[in-house]
């Protein structure tokens, strides 16, 4: 594991390839602050067990499903992969009950609005829509009996019709032909109609037991296991992007792999222990947990002798690596003289045009 000497002479070297000749003395002539970085997941297999009664109209088979007493006292194998979703459902032992309707025949009830003769009333026969029987004869009025004369002025050929009741030409409402009624188009003139409801069977199903004529309840309860997975990493700030990145592909991390059974090794550093620790306290309803992390230090020192860079130091299979950014102080100046030159662009760009 990196130390601070160890860190310190990697800077050192790097500052030599730079052409800087200056040699770093003792830690106390440069400030080395360490990150411990953690990063990995936790996946979690969250079990619920929940309980309900069941209706179900007709019958059902049930013979399939497995059987249980106390549903928290039903075991389960143990799941082998703690990403799979998995559920069970399952009939509580005697609670199985299976009973005829005893309010219809077989599902079936005599249909209320026609009360179970199949058909309904009808007028075999309904006023003209077009003469509203009012003129359905200009010379007997429906009656068969010629009570008045030709109307004054002949009538255009055409719009009227030969009287079925008194004969007159040209004198009928060509609609109902000087009945002033018009036979019933849905019965046909019979006097009656199908009931739309039970269609001319007389029944209808029953609604309490949707037409099966039994119903079938039981205890149901359901076994639901779910993957929850937490992404581990931290620092979750205070590490630049460029120096993370750079870790997490060359650096040498420490590889750690626990099940719900195991605990900490004993030769965790300390720093990785506190932030590996509160990640593996158990949720509610878990019942396997498997966590993969993996530990690296990183080294930020500062130069008093140069001010704008920072070094950020990890180490690889081979030896120390060292990365060198400019200081927040630097970065802040490049910005703003970035900003400066496009402000003077801009300013120079409005003259001209």
């Amino acid at each position: 594991m990196l130390n601070d000497k160890d860190v310190l002479e990697a800077v050192r070297r790097r500052l030599e390839e730079r052409g800087d000749g200056m040699k770093l003395g003792l830690p106390d002539t440069a400030k080395v602050t360490w990150h411990p970085l953690l990063e990995g997941q936790i996946v979690r297999c969250i079990e619920t067990r929940t309980q309900d009664e069941r209706l179900h109209y007709g019958s059902i088979d049930l013979s399939d499903r497995p059987e249980y007493d106390t549903l928290s006292r039903y075991r389960l194998a143990p799941p082998k992969n703690l990403t799979k979703t998995q559920k069970v459902t399952l009939v509580q032992r005697g609670s199985v009950t299976e009973r005829s309707c005893d309010d219809c025949s077989n599902g079936k009830k005599p249909c209320p609005r026609c009360q179970g003769r199949g058909d309904l009333p009808c007028e075999a026969s309904t006023t003209c829509a077009d003469c509203r029987g009012i003129d359905s004869c200009l010379r007997c009025e429906g009656t068969g009996d010629r009570i008045r004369n030709a109307p004054d002025g002949q009538q255009p050929v055409g719009e009227r019709e030969v009287c079925r009741r008194c004969g007159a030409l040209d004198a009928a409402c060509p609609t109902c032909r000087g009945r002033g009624r018009t036979t019933c188009t849905t019965c046909e003139g019979r006097g009656i109609r199908d009931c739309p409801d039970c269609d001319r069977a007389g029944t209808v199903p029953h609604q309490s037991c949707k037409g099966t004529g039994r119903t079938v309840t039981w205890t149901e309860a359901t076994i639901s296991r779910k993957p929850m997975i937490e992404p581990v990493k931290h620092p979750k700030a205070g590490v630049p992007y460029p120096a993370r990145e750079l870790a997490r592909e060359s650096g040498k991390w420490h590889a750690l792999r626990l099940t719900h059974k195991d605990t900490l090794p004993e030769n965790l550093a300390d720093e990785f222990r506190n932030l590996a620790q509160p990640y593996l306290a158990p949720h509610e309803g878990e019942i396997g947990r498997e966590a993969t992390f993996k530990h690296l230090r990183l080294a930020r020192v500062e130069v008093p002798q140069h001010p704008h860079r920072v070094y950020y130091v990890f180490p690889t299979d081979t030896s120390p690596q060292v990365l060198v950014l400019p200081s927040q102080q630097r970065t802040w100046q490049i910005a703003a003289a970035a900003l400066g030159a496009l402000l003077v662009l801009f300013l120079l760009l409005r003259l001209v045009s």
